[in-house]
């Protein structure tokens, strides 16, 4: 079979749980990461391929539980870098790519402080795309394992703390220039209507708030913000699009100045920020 073919194949086999072009944007990524073969090479290879010497059974097996082909092969792109991943990471997603652009738009050095690192792709991101130097807190040890895989992989010099931001302060660390946070926003009532390979597999408490109180991560930072950022530092949050001005009075009703919702490719708000 030849890799066309076989793109083909696993597209069509995919098309059962995926739109279309989905199918094919995740047939893609298995012949790259399997196969390694490019966009180009699938279309010009004219290689026999034995399906049989691959993972190709088993991944599609995977694939049609609705497990997302990153925890499959393991990593995931995010602002031109592959990141390791585990089912305790969230899987990167371009929203965030966006918040670490904004970001580096108006902070070149300094310290800065990712709470809920996951992967560490946010802190990882800045430290390799500019002087900042950069920590990652996270209260599970298993994310915080491949966070600390990813930055030697990488090469980046991010440091890694476990800490339970909601029982413990920040007065170990330095004071930061910056603080940035994509906690867990999507509320209990969200997730009857998400889909099923975010529901069944990626990490629930990297996920999911209360209805009752959906707001508890960023009250809780940005108390903490008010508290540890330097005179003049900056605070920068991923959002639920639900909760943009309620989380942009928490940080005027604690002092921060220069707030602003920005809105995401898709016209969504999607990240508040603000000074003290």
């Amino acid at each position: 079979m030849k890799a066309k073919e076989l793109h083909q194949q696993l597209t069509q086999a995919l098309t059962a749980i995926y739109d279309e072009n989905e199918a094919q944007s995740i047939a893609y990524i298995w012949l790259e990461e399997r196969l390694q073969l490019d966009k180009v090479n699938i279309l010009l290879d004219q290689k026999e391929i034995d399906i049989a010497t691959t993972t190709y059974d088993t991944d599609l097996e995977r694939l049609l539980d609705h497990e997302p082909i990153q925890y499959i092969i393991g990593e995931g792109d995010f602002y031109g870098r592959k990141f390791l991943l585990n089912q305790d990471t969230l899987i990167p997603r371009s929203e965030t790519e966006e918040l670490v652009w904004h970001i580096l738009q108006h902070h070149k050095e300094g310290l800065l402080i990712d709470i809920g690192t996951g992967s560490g792709c946010i802190p990882i991101s800045l430290a390799l795309e500019s002087q900042l130097q950069t920590i990652g807190l996270d209260i599970n040890k298993n994310a915080l394992e491949k966070a600390t895989e990813n930055a030697k992989k990488l090469g980046a010099t991010t440091q890694f703390f476990h800490k339970n931001i909601l029982e413990e302060n920040l007065d170990d660390l330095d004071q930061p220039d910056v603080m940035v946070s994509n906690p867990p926003y999507v509320t209990e009532a969200e997730k009857e209507i998400m889909d099923e390979n975010v529901v069944r597999y990626e990490p629930e408490l990297a996920l999911y708030v209360s209805n009752e109180d959906p707001l508890i991560f960023y009250r809780r930072i940005a108390d903490l913000a008010q508290k540890r950022l330097k005179k003049n530092g900056w605070l920068y949050f991923e959002i639920n699009e639900q909760f943009g001005k309620e989380t942009e009075q928490l940080l005027i009703e604690r002092g921060f100045t220069n707030t602003e919702i920005i809105k995401d490719f898709q016209g969504k708000d999607r990240i508040v920020k603000g000074q003290l």
